[in-house]
């Protein structure tokens, strides 16, 4: 466990620079692109997510198990990633004709009659941007299964945000069209797409072929099988995480202008993921590998181990986004207060889930994958109600109120299921420890007083409020868990700090 701990931290840094560039990123757009049009590109992005989840079919789940169980043949590994590579040439095409030959009727059904111009003039490039969305999600997930996690989160989460940067920057000083905003970029998902293929190229797992002899009749019919149901879970679990975005814009009476403000709130919701998913990248692979392994002690092991790390990144990033997100908000033009209450409600239903820890993965690579497919499929359906009637009678809190009963019911279904057949379960007795650190260190961040004047002085009195309140929580909540000992791996790392004098 000690070198994916490291692997987590150096990807979780890596993670939080992107995520500093993306704070950077929602401060110049609320500042420089219209409530309307912020809406449309980030429901442009949502349909491209959405999209690449059911075009993809599963293919990328099939990558980060199949990768693992074929490694000592060269061919069915090489056969796998051709195809994989091949699906976007051949479904994009055939799924154009049908977009295009349908949009008069995808808008009316999906948005307000009064963002249908937007619609109109850049839905063409929804399926320019599936495509590139597409081969950056095969590739990504193929490095993951080589632990070329660091790298890779840098070009994803650092790199392209910082085009994006540039870009924002060119249509808000005028320099560019919004219509060459758009087409920009959509297209600077081409940047990552190659560097992933170069890099991927240079891995030992990287293979070619299109010898499907090397498959028997049940290798491939047990492929298709694990590939439908989990084509089908990627689908549910995407819409489970942007149904509440695309629903919001057909259902609240402000359209786009209600989806630039929720999906402003997402964000911070990313950056409280940022934990859960450097573990997840660095861990996955190995576990599925003492998955085919059959080495369940180690399975448990790393189970048991990154679900409380996990919590560990959890806590300290919910804490530090509820007693900061008044000064993200002053940062911000007048119309985006809501964004505080939204925050707060998906805050704690991210938190729980992943507080719950990889229950999800676990069942991905076991023999009960069909569960999280049929579990996924009722909380969907769960959602789509609750925000038909939430969202008409209080807008975007609906849609939040929605996502996070729906993530609590989904891991307390998981968590018994798990725990039942697999005699798993995240928690252990130094789980409320980690809770008890975080007590102390919220309860100074909230009750601190404001300092500045951010009125006559707002960045600087901003700026410099986030830097003491996130300087106290951060330096209580180490003292706490160094006193408190919850994370042997943790404490491994910070001996290894101070015997090494480096981080890594």
């Amino acid at each position: 466990m000690g070198v994916v701990f490291r692997q987590s931290i150096k990807t979780t840094i890596v993670i939080f620079l992107g995520a500093m560039l993306g704070a950077l990123i929602i401060w110049l757009q609320t500042n420089y692109i219209g409530k309307q049009e912020l809406g449309f590109v980030r429901q442009l992005t949502s349909y491209a997510v959405v999209g690449t989840q059911i075009l993809l079919m599963g293919v990328q789940n099939t990558i980060s198990v199949y990768i693992h169980k074929y490694a000592d043949s060269k061919s069915k590994r090489g056969v796998l990633l051709a195809v994989s590579l091949l699906l976007p040439i051949v479904i994009i095409p055939i799924s154009s004709i049908f977009y295009f030959a349908f949009k008069i009727d995808f808008i009316h059904v999906f948005f307000q009659p009064h963002d249908y111009p937007l619609i109109t003039r850049y839905f063409a490039w929804l399926p320019v941007f599936t495509v590139l969305m597409m081969y950056q999600v095969i590739l990504e997930q193929f490095l993951i299964s080589q632990v070329v996690v660091a790298l890779s989160s840098f070009v994803r989460e650092v790199g392209l945000r910082a085009g994006n940067i540039i870009i924002i920057l060119l249509f808000g000083f005028n320099a560019i069209s919004f219509d060459t905003f758009i087409g920009a970029t959509v297209l600077m998902y081409l940047i990552p797409l190659i560097v992933y293929l170069f890099i991927s190229a240079k891995t030992s797992g990287f293979a070619l072929s299109l010898n499907f002899s090397a498959f028997s009749k049940e290798d491939i019919k047990d492929v298709i099988q694990f590939t439908w149901y989990h084509s089908l879970l990627s689908v549910s679990i995407t819409l489970m995480g942007s149904l509440d975005t695309m629903m919001v814009g057909k259902l609240d009476k402000s359209g786009l202008i209600s989806v630039a403000i929720y999906a402003n709130a997402m964000f911070f919701i990313s950056i409280l993921q940022m934990p859960y998913k450097a573990m997840y990248n660095a861990t996955f692979p190995v576990m599925a590998a003492a998955f085919k392994d059959n080495d369940m002690p180690k399975v448990q092991d790393l189970f048991n181990r990154s679900s409380l790390n996990i919590i560990i990144g959890a806590t300290i990033m919910a804490i530090l986004i509820l007693c900061n997100i008044g000064n993200a908000i002053a940062l911000m033009p007048a119309g985006y207060e809501m964004i505080k209450p939204l925050v707060a409600i998906l805050v704690l239903g991210t938190f729980i889930d992943m507080a719950f820890g990889m229950n999800g993965q676990i069942l991905s690579i076991s023999q009960f994958y069909r569960f999280n497919f049929y579990g996924s499929i009722i909380l969907v359906a769960v959602i789509v109600l609750l925000n038909f009637l939430l969202i008409p009678r209080i807008g975007g809190l609906g849609a939040a109120c929605s996502n996070s009963v729906g993530l609590i019911l989904f891991n307390i279904a998981k968590y018994i299921f798990v725990r039942k057949r697999l005699d798993l379960q995240p928690f252990s007795r130094n789980t409320p420890l980690v809770l008890v650190a975080g007590l102390p260190a919220f309860a100074v961040g909230y009750f601190l007083p404001n300092f500045f004047n951010n009125i006559h002085h707002l960045y600087m009195g901003t700026f410099l409020d986030v830097a003491i309140r996130s300087g106290c929580i951060i330096t209580i909540y180490l003292l706490m868990l160094l006193w408190l000992k919850p994370s042997p791996d943790l404490t491994q790392y910070i001996a290894t700090i101070k015997k090494n004098k480096r981080l890594f």
